[in-house]
């Protein structure tokens, strides 16, 4: 595996889905009277945001193995459960709203975890904060699903909109460096 540069269009979904996250994980942060159903849904399009990046850089990065393969599978995952909260009708109850964005956080930590993993031979300071970030989203995420009621449902917004905060910065300070991990590119050169 090397890093190589992304692509200019990639460059730019990285970092306007990170301005995204940012923006609206300020935004749920700056408004603690926001209503928990509508922090939950704010928070869930920032998951899809998500979910689309880490497809496009799953794509891109087709020759990362499995690991290119399980970061779409997990985007798509992230994606579908996002959706699933915005767009069911009629309002489903705030605990299964926080239940389905903790299992759309746990899939984009998984994400983050393999696409620093799959990175061997890169430096650390480049692996290092997608795996940290993704355990931190992967023990947020396990908090959310494992105490929904215990951990109350404000602090639960609170917890995901800083985790949602600081997947943002990941995601626009890898759209800024413009390199991505990819595994062996295969050499057309052979006979």
């Amino acid at each position: 595996p090397k890093l190589v540069k992304a692509p200019t269009w990639l460059r730019v979904l990285q970092i306007s889905t990170g301005a995204i996250s940012i923006i609206l994980s300020g935004y749920v942060l700056a408004q603690p009277g926001l209503a928990n159903f509508t922090a939950v849904q704010i928070l869930s399009i920032v998951l899809l945001f998500v979910g689309i990046e880490s497809i496009a850089v799953g794509t891109f990065s087709r020759y990362l193995r499995t690991s290119s393969r399980f970061s779409i599978a997990l985007g798509a995952s992230a994606i579908a459960f996002s959706i699933l909260v915005t767009t069911l009708l009629p309002a489903p109850p705030i605990l299964f709203s926080i239940f389905l964005g903790g299992f759309a956080l746990l899939f984009n930590g998984l994400g983050g975890i393999m696409q620093g993993v799959g990175g061997q031979g890169i430096s650390r300071w480049f692996r290092a904060p997608l795996v940290g970030v993704g355990v931190l989203s992967i023990a947020i995420s396990s908090l959310i699903i494992a105490h929904p009621i215990g951990f109350g449902a404000l602090l639960l917004t609170v917890v995901m909109s800083f985790a949602l905060l600081i997947i943002g910065i990941e995601i626009t300070a890898m759209g800024v460096v413009g390199r991505l991990i990819v595994g062996k590119i295969p050499n057309s050169n052979k006979s």
